[in-house]
């Protein structure tokens, strides 16, 4: 796992530092400038984060057969990518060979990734039935609320730092492939959905097949598009049929399935006695997120249950969260 994270003064050397990237900066507008860039390469894709001011002109292309997605978190001026301004509410896009010729003439904090074709075409298959990005309706289906974009640059961005925290090989392989998943997910989901839920007879019987998958998966947690892989289903009948059966949908039952099974780990502890131990067997990788998620659900730290589980104070093995 390749990573960068600098700050720099010289435009010509942040242009220079991004892992397989064949590109050249322009500074524009008035000022010094400054800049800095954090990107992680995985096995599949990349995803980074780059800030500048005042501006930039940018040439070149992405890495081969690949599309580049950007998605502005702050963009005081103007975007431009091939002569064409980026309305509000819209990403940064551009496809596999493309001179991105993206243009933004004020200070610019942008998330992006880097996702090769042909794992955008088996989402797109597995999840939204269809075969791929089209450029014909690229303007049409991404454009959504402004405070949407910001949001899903922000979850990026969030990723971007667990990878970044975790580039000393802390991280665990079945924790980098959903780290992976994540971001494809977050990209990939401003797609809008054009597959009609299947009958409610048909949704009765997905959900059913649906609980006894999650059930079997609380330690071995699977994503949204296992899921429609191994269930045969597109994503809106997953989604729908779940919300019909259990009133909330696939992700938020399974995360209250494995925060259960944790729950009930700790208050039964066996050879594991520690709060990462156990949360580790349940798929958690992130130990701040998942305190927090665990706090919201049973109204204590996870560290306090074991602690009255064992009869002390406080538990007695330091745990990270």
């Amino acid at each position: 796992m390749a990573s960068v994270k600098a700050r720099y003064t010289d435009f010509d050397m942040m242009a220079a530092s991004a892992v397989g990237w064949d590109q050249k900066y322009n500074h524009i507008g008035r000022g010094r400038f400054e800049g800095s860039l954090s990107m992680v390469v995985l096995n599949t894709l990349q995803v980074g984060r780059e800030r500048w001011k005042p501006g930039i002109m940018q040439r070149g292309s992405a890495p081969a057969r690949c599309w580049f997605v950007g998605l502005p978190i702050v963009a005081e001026g103007s975007l431009h990518v091939r002569g064409r301004q980026i309305a509000s509410g819209q990403p940064v896009l551009a496809g596999p060979c493309d001179d991105i010729a993206f243009i933004a003439n004020g200070h610019t904090d942008l998330a992006q990734a880097v996702i090769p074709v042909d794992q955008i075409e088996h989402w797109m298959q597995i999840r939204r039935g269809a075969p791929g990005l089209d450029r014909k309706y690229l303007d049409r289906p991404f454009k959504m609320a402004e405070q949407e974009i910001v949001k899903r640059g922000t979850a990026l961005a969030r990723l971007l730092r667990s990878l970044l925290n975790g580039a000393d090989g802390a991280i665990l392989p079945d924790a980098l492939t959903a780290i992976e998943d994540q971001i494809v997910d977050v990209v990939l989901g401003m797609v809008p959905s054009t597959d009609v839920a299947e009958p409610l007879h048909r949704r009765a019987l997905v959900a059913m097949k649906l609980r006894d998958m999650l059930l079997g998966h609380v330690e071995a947690p699977v994503n949204i598009s296992a899921m429609c892989e191994e269930l045969g289903v597109k994503e809106r009948t997953l989604f729908v049929a779940c919300v019909e059966a259990f009133g909330r949908p696939p992700k938020a039952m399974l995360l209250e399935l494995r925060l259960n099974a944790v729950r009930r780990a700790l208050t039964h502890p066996s050879s594991e006695r520690t709060v990462t131990d156990v949360a580790s067997r349940f798929g958690f990788w992130h130990f701040g997120h998942f305190s927090a998620e665990y706090g919201r659900q049973f109204g204590e730290l996870p560290s306090i249950t074991l602690a009255k589980t064992l009869g002390t104070g406080r538990a007695p093995v330091a745990t990270r969260h």
